[in-house]
């Protein structure tokens, strides 16, 4: 049974570790009119091949293999190609998630009794297979976010992810010139515009954190920064934007939920404060260094 066309989209790069667990959560969706869509991203290990074993027979299923990029442009592909099915809905997804069961179903039936809602943030139920200390930290943090209630607030860090595809054409959609925090923009875009976003708090994703060290998240949170001025030119008033949902400004870190798990967690809640003065201090400088760049 089904109340219009879903498409599961996604990108990989490398995912070999991991994306057959993906890949078995959207095929056991519980639902009919369902594709699941992959761009991939110029992989060179055996992501393309795993793929196929698992997916390559399906009817419902679709392939793009691009030479390696950024992001934005395989995720923009993809949904392309969601269109040319004629999709009702999109569910934008990393090749690191695991969907719950029914997550599809329960979506489309949320959406069909809310029609003034155009778009769901799934709450990420965030793990990791590691035990080292910022492995545990970055999954407090990431589950500390997602703790946030139905309603999406202005300066919520969170994207939407299941679409209405109207609603999702009518925010302008994922900027391909973009390479940082690109994902959330639609969803800020849409709710300024007068656009209704709740976050489906019953059901959610889980999301592989993978091993996290201190070093490789500023690694890779740099690169972001580094081309963060990019994002903030190209949307309007991107800068108070940015500035509202910088790391300590976030309204979720406050709730009176996330504070209890502070007092219960105190040592996790000392390496997330480390961790967001440390990343804090590499946007400042990255951010910086763009605008001085910039100006030669």
């Amino acid at each position: 049974m089904s109340n219009g066309r879903v498409s599961i989209v996604f990108s990989t790069y490398n995912s070999s570790e991991y994306i057959e667990r993906c890949l078995e959560s959207c095929l056991n969706q519980d639902y009919g009119d369902l594709f699941i869509i992959i761009a991939d991203d110029g992989s060179t290990d055996d992501t393309i091949k795993k793929i196929e074993e698992k997916c390559g027979t399906c009817d419902n299923f679709r392939l793009i293999p691009l030479p390696h990029g950024e992001r934005g442009i395989a995720r923009s592909t993809a949904i392309a190609e969601a269109k040319k099915l004629k999709s009702d809905y999109i569910y934008i997804i990393d090749s690191d998630m695991v969907l719950k069961d029914n997550l599809i179903s329960e979506c489309i039936d949320f959406l069909g009794e809310n029609k003034t809602v155009g778009a769901l943030v799934i709450p990420e139920i965030a793990f990791s297979d590691y035990n080292n200390f910022y492995s545990k930290v970055k999954v407090f943090e990431r589950n500390v976010i997602n703790d946030a209630g139905e309603d999406i607030g202005s300066n919520s860090v969170e994207a939407a992810r299941f679409w209405k595809m109207e609603a999702y054409d009518a925010s302008g959609g994922i900027n391909v010139h973009q390479i940082s925090f690109e994902e959330t923009q639609p969803t800020i875009r849409y709710i300024e515009n007068g656009g209704i976003i709740k976050r489906a708090i019953f059901t959610g994703v889980y999301h592989d954190e993978k091993e996290v060290t201190l070093k490789n998240i500023v690694k890779k949170k740099r690169y972001y920064f580094s081309v963060m001025n990019t994002t903030i030119e190209t949307e309007q008033g991107g800068a108070k934007k940015a500035f509202s949902r910088w790391f300590f400004f976030r309204p979720v870190l406050y709730r009176k939920e996330n504070l209890k798990k502070y007092v219960k967690h105190p040592v996790l809640t000392l390496g997330m404060i480390y961790m967001y003065l440390v990343l804090t201090l590499v946007g400042i400088e990255e951010i910086l260094k763009a605008k001085i760049r910039g100006k030669k």
